[in-house]
């Protein structure tokens, strides 16, 4: 773990810190530079953080965080669930309760984690607010009572900013002036070793491209065919091959694209935990994914990755990093439009976008990538 250095926030004095960011991959990933800016202005704290059973392996080996406490109320994500039976949501309130937390930030934005704040008995409560029709700053998600004593300090949610910056204005809400916004992610050596052991085609010394085509929500998806077309050149123009990761019901619709494609394939979906796919993606020379987790990992572990973004927002979504490219259809007025179609099932913004558009995002990070290869291996 590094040095802790710096001066505590004056609104603490705390010596025991809880963070509530459970569920999803991409926003738990998102949530380090805000750990990494907490743990800077409170170097001696204790730091615990509410995370998903699955989700919240993406932070192991964080040396930000001291404790991860798994949430684990629900199944209703196919990619956050954990195993055993699920625990009661007051089970976790007398849990936390016995921690004896001085604050608590609330990086969730539901008026349930803002009442798990509450129940901890912690002083400090930070978390989000939204304004109302007539401009009233009240609790995420009010349904018309006002809860404000839920939260002692509050950030105003702006919908139209960066995910990061947006759990950085907590930070800010807090008094603290984050110094920094960059992704990190800590793969180990075994976890390498593992991996290329598990994974007998890494060895090779062909061009490796991770595609991510599956998502959580049917409308992020992008069409298989156009895929293939996107596989087939990378293949036939870099000699990339196709590396595909993913939960194993994923798995018959890459067997699909595979086949479409017609380019010899690598087929892991259902067969690799969070940690070794983070550990695959490392290994890849590129990446393409729809909106999703995998493409803000791969981002995090500094591996060139496009993003292809339809019915939700670059702006507030895409992967943060210096060899990152978003591609979406700008001309189109509906997008984005975050589920909310009103083109029933026809969804141009990424039926109708060209693999051409994508390709060319591709070659731009590759050349970029090559150029600083080069450049690094002058010096």
């Amino acid at each position: 773990m590094p040095e802790r250095t710096g001066s505590t926030s004056t609104i603490y004095g705390a010596k025991k810190i809880l963070i509530i960011r459970y569920r999803f991959l991409g926003d738990t990933i998102l949530s380090v530079p805000f750990l990494r800016n907490l743990r800077r202005v409170a170097p001696q704290a204790k730091i615990d953080m509410l995370v998903g059973p699955v989700s919240g392996k993406v932070l192991c080996g964080c040396p930000y965080v001291d404790e991860f406490i798994e949430y684990d109320t629900t199944r209703f994500h196919k990619y956050d669930s954990g195993a055993g039976k699920t625990k009661s949501f007051w089970s976790y309130v007398f849990q936390l309760r016995k921690n004896h937390y001085d604050t608590v930030f609330v990086l969730k934005r539901s008026l349930s984690s803002a009442f798990l704040a509450y129940a901890t008995g912690a002083a400090s409560r930070i978390g989000y607010i939204k304004k109302t029709d007539d401009n009233r700053a009240i609790p995420f998600l009010h349904k018309g009572i006002a809860q404000e004593f839920l939260l002692s300090h509050k950030a105003l949610y702006d919908e139209k900013i960066h995910e990061v910056d947006s759990v950085l204005s907590v930070l800010r809400a807090a008094g603290i002036e984050p110094e920094d916004d960059y992704l990190e992610a800590w793969i180990s050596e075994e976890e390498t070793r593992n991996v290329r052991a598990k994974v007998p085609e890494l060895k090779a010394a062909a061009g490796k491209v991770l595609i991510h085509a599956a998502a959580a929500h049917p409308d992020k998806m992008y069409p298989l065919e156009a895929w293939a077309q996107i596989i087939a050149r990378l293949d036939r123009e870099y000699g990339l091959t196709p590396y595909f990761t993913g939960d194993r019901m994923d798995r018959a619709a890459y067997q699909r694209l595979a086949a479409l494609s017609g380019v010899k394939s690598v087929n892991m979906a259902g067969e690799l935990n969070v940690r070794e796919s983070m550990a695959l993606y490392k290994e890849m020379d590129l990446a393409i994914c729809v909106d999703s987790g995998p493409a803000h990992l791969s981002c995090a572990v500094g591996v060139p990755t496009v993003t292809i973004f339809g019915p939700t927002d670059p702006v507030r979504w895409q992967p943060r990093g210096a060899l990152t490219k978003s591609v979406f259809d700008e001309t189109l007025v509906c997008r984005p439009c975050h589920y909310k179609k009103s083109c029933g099932d026809e969804r141009q913004c990424l039926t109708a976008l060209s693999p051409d558009k994508i390709l060319d995002a591709a070659k731009q990070l590759l050349t970029r990538r090559l150029a600083a290869t080069q450049a690094n291996g002058s010096k």
